[in-house]
């Protein structure tokens, strides 16, 4: 008794804790997948598009390891979507058992009545039984008695014929959830045979590659070269942008302090109460937020981390952030941005609100730097710009076009700081 009391609160505490660290429901799970399968179907496309009449390069190999990586997170997905199914079948299971145990019991019940019924089913036990009353009011409850009983036993019927039905909807519910993990089961398997395919295709790429890599070796200082040239270029304009922030502040800050010494102390106190409520007072003081307005461009900024529109539609990344060797050979990258393909010609657009700082020419490509408080993105190659220094942008404003690579892919590099520190805009831009 003693251990089926622990097996039962065991699993008590088994459905808790899986209700409790698995919130997602199968229609979550299930949406979520097709868009990773259809992020799949769109790096396939890109992979296909690159590879036509090209030698193995880089940008492939990173659409085949992204592939990889989305590959691996549709099998993550349906180890969840196994985990929602298992825990429901566990719940139709136990409510089973519970509708089977009251059902056997209402049954017993029923038979008791009909036993006694049996019993006394003579016009004569029923009335010997009414007129044995002590009093009339006692024949009256008895009466009474009788009628209850009778709609007891019809309740009875009932509750027998409610219980028979939600337990055979709850079986039929559990036949179907049994297939349904059946589908799961045989998607897996089936995703889990694509990843093998998916990693002999890297492996063999690899090997390709490594055939390849003094043409890369300097393919990729060429590329590292233009790149510095990015590099110099922004960590100039943030530098810039900083000295006139320091300068403005120091003008700003003599402008009122000749304001105060020609004005009365009560008008002094005034200044000083409305500058306290600005957002700059709850903030670290950081001279690029030297307005109100600027400082709340900034909070928006950074409030929308993770959450940032793509700066194109079609967004393939072909190159991550940061320093990364490229498995299987020597080559080392170093980006400080993303390189992302997408369809030559398509627009290009801010992804935040902001001020564009300067519109200018690196390595014969057309770039723009926006200034979004303290914070900083630039958007590389592109083939035309429709904005100027100085134009005010909207979050998802057309800025310019995205121009072709060297292999006539379309493609942009895309750059955001913090001040003057690179960071990785993959952390800043929405999940695909």
């Amino acid at each position: 008794m003693m251990k089926t009391l622990k097996s039962i609160l065991f699993l008590a505490i088994f459905t808790i804790a899986s209700v409790s660290s698995f919130s997602q429901t199968r229609e979550e799970l299930e949406k979520r997948r097709k868009e990773i399968q259809q992020e799949i179907q769109e790096l396939q496309k890109a992979q296909s598009e690159i590879s036509k009449d090209k030698k193995a390069g880089l940008s492939q190999l990173k659409l085949i390891e992204r592939k990889l990586k989305s590959r691996y997170a549709v099998i993550d997905n349906l180890n969840d979507e196994m985990r929602v199914i298992d825990n429901t079948i566990f719940n139709d299971n136990r409510e089973i058992y519970r509708l089977q145990r009251e059902l056997d019991t209402l049954k017993k019940q029923y038979a008791r009545t009909i036993e006694y019924a049996y019993k006394n089913r003579s016009s004569y036990d029923m009335m010997n039984f009414i007129f044995s009353a002590t009093s009339f009011n006692d024949a009256v409850r008895r009466v009474s008695y009788l009628k209850t009983y009778r709609q007891y036993r019809d309740e009875q019927v009932g509750n027998i014929n409610r219980t028979q039905k939600e337990l055979s909807v709850k079986i039929n519910t559990l036949t179907q959830d049994k297939k349904e993990k059946g589908k799961v089961l045989v998607e897996q398997n089936k995703q889990k045979e694509i990843l093998e395919s998916e990693k002999k295709e890297k492996n063999q790429f690899v090997v390709k590659l490594k055939s390849r890599e003094k043409e890369i070796e300097k393919e990729m200082a060429a590329k590292r070269k233009v790149e510095r040239g990015l590099q110099t270029s922004i960590a100039a304009i943030v530098r810039r942008e900083i000295e006139a922030a320091r300068k403005k502040a120091e003008e700003d800050a003599k402008k009122a302090a000749a304001s105060v010494a020609t004005s009365k102390p009560v008008e002094s106190k005034s200044v000083v109460s409305t500058s306290s409520t600005t957002p700059a007072a709850t903030r670290k003081v950081n001279v690029l937020e030297n307005t109100p307005e600027v400082t709340r461009v900034s909070v928006g900024f950074e409030n929308n981390r993770g959450n940032l529109p793509w700066p194109v539609d079609r967004a393939t990344v072909t190159a991550g952030f940061g320093r990364q060797k490229i498995e299987g050979t020597s080559i080392i990258e170093d980006n400080i941005g993303l390189t992302i393909q997408t369809v030559s010609g398509s627009n290009v657009k801010a992804v935040f609100d902001g001020t564009v700082t300067t519109v200018y020419d690196v390595a014969g490509s057309q770039t723009v730097t926006i200034k979004h408080g303290k914070y900083f993105t630039t958007y590389y190659n592109l083939s035309s710009v429709n904005v100027s220094k100085g134009t005010a942008v909207k979050m998802g404003q057309a800025i310019g076009k995205a121009a072709q690579n060297d292999d006539g892919d379309g493609e942009i590099i895309f750059v955001v700081n913090v001040e003057s520190k690179f960071v990785n805009p993959e952390d800043w831009l929405k999940n695909r």
